[in-house]
């Protein structure tokens, strides 16, 4: 099923849309690049759905801007169904899409290793370099665009100690995995992380509208 369908089948708020078609975009252009085999397919794939269910925990009113043009009515409606058919916990709700979807078992696996969480994980040598590529492409991608990996963890910081219940002592060691991931992965390429724009990302971003996502 092509993304662009499964996007519209789910009601994936276009900010939404926008954030997953970026990831997959950095993702591309890092495998691409690489100097090993890597599964480009299954990371890309994994990059277009990983936030299927993050409706859920959005604060719609704080960003009008997400809204358009169907405005904060329509999207607490939709938001609502969510909750209620999937969980009120974004990853829970994503975890159920998946599974309801009947994705390919490779690319949920892989989507549930992309938690902030799991860095210290990824980071280390027996992770899979899609593992690596995955998580770390989500990292440099702000709600706004693409940011160096040192300023979206600066930018998500607050936002996890305060919603996620992590001391800072915790987030500091996930982001030092961060670091460590990105040295790994441009170790294996022929980019540097400061390679990775904004300019570049936005031509994959639109050649990934039609691809297509392998369920059943």
């Amino acid at each position: 099923m092509k993304v662009s369908q499964i996007y519209e089948k789910y009601q994936i708020m276009p900010q939404l849309q926008t954030h997953m078609l970026r990831v997959a975009a950095v993702a591309s252009i890092i495998c691409d690049n690489f100097s090993k085999p890597i599964d480009k397919e299954l990371v890309v794939s994994a990059c277009l759905l990983h936030d299927t269910g993050n409706i859920v925990k959005f604060k719609l009113e704080k960003f009008p801007e997400f809204l358009k043009p169907k405005g904060l009515k329509y999207w607490q409606k939709v938001q609502n169904q969510f909750i209620q058919k999937y969980s009120k916990d974004d990853y829970k709700a994503t975890h159920k899409i998946l599974r309801e979807m009947k994705i390919n078992s490779s690319i949920y696996l892989l989507i549930k290793s992309m938690e902030f969480k799991n860095a210290q994980v990824n980071s280390k040598q027996s992770a899979s370099l899609e593992e690596k590529v995955s998580l770390y492409s989500d990292s440099r991608v702000a709600p706004y665009g693409i940011l160096s990996l040192d300023e979206c963890l600066r930018e998500v910081k607050e936002r996890f100690m305060k919603n996620r219940g992590m001391d800072e002592r915790r987030f500091n060691k996930i982001a030092s995995s961060l670091r460590l991931i990105e040295e790994q992965v441009f170790f294996m390429t022929k980019l540097k992380p400061d390679d990775i724009t904004e300019r570049k990302v936005l031509p994959q971003m639109l050649k990934l509208d039609n691809f297509d996502i392998k369920t059943g």
